[in-house]
Parts: C-alpha cells; structure tokens; sequence
C-alpha cells in the first residue's frame, strides 16, 4: 500500500421505513457534519475523492469535493453491507441484527448480505485503488459496517469487529498506510 488512505464514515442519516436502506439520504444534521468537515480542512490535502455509491456517503464527500475542486468517483464496492433485503427494523431488532452479523461474519442475518462479502469486495477495491494510484492522499467515504470490518483486519481483531463497531459514530474517520492503521476510527 503505498499510497495513504483516509477512510471517512458518511454522516448522520435520515431514517425512512418506506425507503431500502441503501437509499437512504442524510439528515439535516448529517449535511452539517458534511459541511463542518470541509470547514474543518482535515481532508484539504487528499488528492482523489472516492466515495460508495450511495446518496448518503456521496453527499459526505460533496463539500469536500466542491471546497477541494476534486470530483468524486463513485465505486459501488465501497458500498455498505447490503440490508435492503431484511426491510426496515425498530431501533432495539436492529441493535441485534448488527451483533449477530459482526459477531458471526460467515452468516447472513435477516437476509443481510454477510459481513465476510462485503469485508472482500470492499478489500479488492481498496487493494485495486492502490494498485492504480501512486504516493496520493486518497479519501474514501463509506460506511460503518465496511470501514469498521477493514480496520479490524488491518489490526488483526476481527472477532473484535462488533465491539469496535459500537465505538464510533456518523462522520468518524481513519488513517491507513502501508497496511497500518495511523488514526484507528474506533475509540
């Protein structure tokens, strides 16, 4: 890995039971915390924006972007783990599934895809960027589950992953380089 690697968590949500959740967009506080990371300057050296293709990560990386003058490419591997399939949850049925996926990465809960796909087609994709770019400051803008499932890998502490998980929140971020974690998303 020679190039060094931002991962940054998208921000807050809006939840909407008649929407799959991968289409879900951001709440008002979620634009702010997009906005306040722009202002912030954190990200004002990166030199390629990647973001999921989902609205939610794609509005994140937007002010960064814009401020930057950067397009943001969009890469569907970058995407969460897949939950449309299990539907909408209450808050405490939610908080269980999200254990038993990050618990057990070999099986779908709920008919969620399972944490060990979407931890690989995550890795290939940031394996690939690296491949393709060299010595670039690269922001990727994700989601919790992906990033969270990286970083244990990275750390060796998969069975880890939940715990971890539990410790961040909206608009987090860590560093990787040379497959070394230098800022860890998880406190």
């Amino acid at each position: 890995m020679n190039n060094t690697f931002y991962f940054l968590r998208h921000g807050q949500t809006k939840r909407d039971s008649g929407v799959p959740i991968s289409k879900w967009t951001l709440s008002d506080k979620g634009e702010e915390q997009a906005k306040k990371l722009a202002q912030e300057g954190v990200f004002d050296d990166v030199d390629i924006i990647v973001s999921s293709t989902e609205e939610k990560a794609y509005r994140t990386a937007q002010p960064i972007a814009d401020k930057l003058g950067l397009d943001i490419v969009q890469a569907e591997e970058i995407s969460e783990l897949n939950r449309d399939k299990g539907g909408f949850m209450e808050p405490y049925k939610y908080e269980e599934s999200v254990k038993a996926c990050l618990e057990n990465l070999d099986n779908s809960v709920d008919s969620w895809e399972t944490a060990a796909h979407a931890l690989n087609r995550f890795s290939a994709k940031i394996d690939e960027l690296d491949r393709n770019y060299e010595a670039k400051k690269i922001l990727v803008v994700g989601h919790g589950f992906t990033i969270n499932l990286y970083f244990a890998k990275l750390l060796g502490v998969l069975d880890e992953v939940y715990k971890r998980f539990s410790t961040n929140s909206y608009a987090d971020w860590g560093v990787v380089k040379n497959d070394a974690v230098l800022k860890d998303i998880a406190k």
